[in-house]
């Protein structure tokens, strides 16, 4: 009998202890997999001192016995272009609410059509033709036609550029490859018909044996400027709030931190989309300065879709994308790309992506997980935005070439305790986050933002 009590007793006490076990390790588990108590599901403590009225008004099992929990804050992800800036060597010290800086785009080494021409009766041996950047052009330079094709050898058009003139923006061009003349044309090479949009690539000059000179070319760098924001927020709480047992170990630490992250989101914006201004408030006529965000600077757009609600991202759209981010321009062979709800959902449909994602192709850098896709042009490294969808950017995507993007910093973001006890304003420790920065978009041919068409 008593062996028996003995078994089943060892039998009963080995099962407590394995729930007790179990209990122990959910509670880990949840911990290590990052459980998120976001901010929107708590109750909101606005305008005044944390204390325990509206504490237990909003939370009434908070102030109550003692109970160990492990509460995780938000990721740093969450906030990624900040994270990031907060780590790269691209950081600039400055002492000024303005900073100046230089600029300057490469010389493309390819241009558009923007007058098509068309062929008409016998052609002719030479034209002038309207381009989009007539900058990149100098005389005696060849070019290539993309998908125009060249009768003399059937590949693409081929031309020798005889001269340029800015003022209508146009090339003067001669066919070297084109079609066989015929009437008053025959035996020369006239000039098939050219599309609009036709992309010209910029190939090498072509000089006479004589000519000791050739157009001089240069690119002067560009002033340009951005102002640093001054961005604060403020954390309170009663002394007697701070002494109450709470359910949970939540402390004036945890406010902080709160508040820290509510703070970088908001700068995440104001780097990304905020307006660059000096301006006087009408209610305190204060003077004050917002910084310009990155979007503001780029112009390179690229799109997708077929218009209105079609959002449609085919293999085809990916390569070009591809090719305009990486090609032209003598960026990084690497570049982040954030990506919004909608076209996050669209462009992993692409048969490209699609495998590249599935392959678990990741690489964790500044601390962020992001999906790395291959392309014959570069590498993107490809990551969700959460901050994208509520500015109205879920369809959106934004390539960084992180190389020429630079963190200017006034002053480093910090604590600063306020003394409000002694100086008899309120019974409440207090302090004050701070820091005045600004994000610099350099070389904004490096960068693109994806859109859909409209």
């Amino acid at each position: 009998m008593k062996n028996n009590i003995f078994y089943y007793g060892t039998k009963i006490l080995g099962f407590a202890l394995f729930v007790a076990v179990l209990l122990v390790f959910n509670t880990v588990a949840a911990a290590a997999t990052g459980v998120v108590f976001a901010m929107a599901d708590g109750a909101v403590v606005a305008d005044q001192p944390v204390h325990t009225t509206p504490v237990k008004a909003g939370s009434a099992d908070l102030l109550t016995n003692h109970i160990s929990k492990i509460v995780t804050q938000m990721k740093p992800a969450a906030t990624p272009l900040d994270t990031i800036l907060r780590q790269v060597n691209n950081q600039v010290k400055i002492n000024s609410f303005r900073s100046d800086f230089y600029r300057v785009d490469s010389r493309p080494l390819y241009d558009t059509v923007k007058t098509a021409y068309t062929k008409t009766g016998d052609g002719v041996t030479n034209v002038e033709l309207e381009v989009n950047n007539i900058q990149a052009w100098s005389a005696d330079d060849t070019c290539m036609f993309k998908g125009v094709t060249g009768a003399q050898d059937s590949n693409d058009l081929v031309c020798y550029v005889i001269s340029k003139n800015v003022s209508t923006s146009k090339i003067k061009i001669q066919p070297l490859n084109g079609d066989s003349g015929s009437g008053t044309t025959e035996g020369s090479i006239v000039l098939p018909t050219i599309a609009q949009n036709t992309v010209i690539v910029r190939m090498g000059p072509v000089k006479h044996e004589l000519d000791a000179q050739t157009d001089p070319y240069a690119i002067v760098p560009v002033k340009d400027y951005n102002y640093v924001q001054i961005f604060m927020a403020q954390v309170e709480e009663g002394t007697y709030q701070a002494m109450h047992s709470k359910e949970v170990d939540w402390s004036f630490k945890d406010y902080e931190a709160q508040n820290i992250y509510d703070m970088r989101a908001r700068v995440e914006y104001s780097f990304l989309f905020s307006y660059r201004s000096l301006f006087t408030s009408v209610e305190d006529s204060k003077e004050r300065h917002t910084t310009g965000g990155v979007t503001r600077n780029i112009t390179k757009g690229l799109e997708y879709g077929t218009g209105g609600a079609d959002r449609t991202v085919t293999d085809a759209n990916f390569v070009d994308w591809t090719k305009s981010i990486f090609t032209g321009n003598s960026g990084a062979e690497t570049r982040v790309l954030f990506i919004g709800d909608g076209l996050g959902a669209n462009i992993s449909k692409i048969t490209t992506v699609q495998k590249q994602i599935e392959a678990k192709k990741v690489e964790v850098k500044w601390g962020i997980r992001f999906n790395q896709i291959e392309t014959n042009f570069g590498i993107l490294l490809m990551k969700h935005h959460p901050l994208f969808n509520i500015a109205g950017w879920g369809d959106n995507g934004l390539v960084l070439d992180m190389n020429n993007i630079e963190k200017h910093v006034w002053k480093p973001m910090a604590a600063r305790k306020l003394d409000l006890i002694t100086s008899g304003q309120r019974n409440a420790n207090a302090s004050v986050i701070e820091e005045a920065s600004a994000a610099i978009c350099r070389y904004p041919d490096t960068h693109a933002i994806i859109a859909p068409k409209a």
